[in-house]
C-alpha cells in the first residue's frame, strides 16, 4: 500500500498590515533611541540655578557702588510698616550656618532707583560676593527658596 504524499505546505505570509506595523515599531524604537542619546548631553529643560522670580547670570548687573563687596548680600525695599517681612528675613538668615549668611541690608525708598526698583515695591535682591544682583523675590517670599539659594551664592567663588 502507497502511502500518501504529503503536499507541501503554503509558506504563510504576514498581512501587509502586519508588516507595516511591524516595520514602524522598529523605527520608531531606533528614533527613541537615538533622540534619548543625542538629548541627554544637550538638554534645555535643565532647571534655572536660583529661584526668584527674576535671576541674572554673574556680571549681567551690577549693584550699584554702595552695594556690599565680598559678601553675599540681602538687599530689601520695604518702606514702612511691614515689621513681619523684616521677621522673616532675620528668621531665613538664622537658618543659615554663620559661613553662609549674608549681610543685611534694608535699603531706603531713597535709594530704589538706583538699583531699578520702583518707588514702593517690596522686593528682595540677592547679591553675590561679586556685588552682583542674581535674583530677585517679590514679597511675600517663599523662604525655602530664598535660603536655597543664598546657599548657592556663598558657596560660589
Amino acid at each position: 500500500m502507497l502511502e500518501p504524499t504529503v503536499a507541501a505546505q503554503p509558506i504563510r505570509r504576514l498581512p501587509l498590515w502586519a508588516a507595516v506595523l511591524f516595520g514602524a515599531a522598529v523605527l520608531g524604537i531606533a528614533g527613541a533611541a537615538l533622540t534619548h542619546a543625542y538629548a541627554a548631553h544637550s538638554s534645555t529643560d535643565a532647571l534655572p540655578l536660583l529661584h526668584g522670580q527674576a535671576s541674572w547670570a554673574p556680571g549681567s548687573r551690577p549693584a550699584p557702588v554702595s552695594a556690599p563687596r565680598g559678601v553675599t548680600a540681602m538687599v530689601a525695599f520695604l518702606g514702612r510698616g511691614c515689621a513681619p517681612c523684616v521677621v522673616e528675613l532675620r528668621r531665613i538668615v538664622r537658618r543659615l550656618p554663620a559661613a553662609e549668611r549674608p549681610v543685611i541690608v534694608m535699603a531706603p525708598v531713597s535709594a530704589a532707583a538706583a538699583y531699578g526698583v520702583a518707588r514702593g515695591r517690596r522686593l528682595l535682591l540677592l547679591l553675590d560676593r561679586r556685588g552682583d544682583e542674581r535674583t530677585g523675590y517679590a514679597f511675600p517670599l517663599a523662604p525655602a527658596f530664598v535660603e536655597g539659594d543664598l546657599r548657592i551664592l556663598a558657596r560660589e567663588r
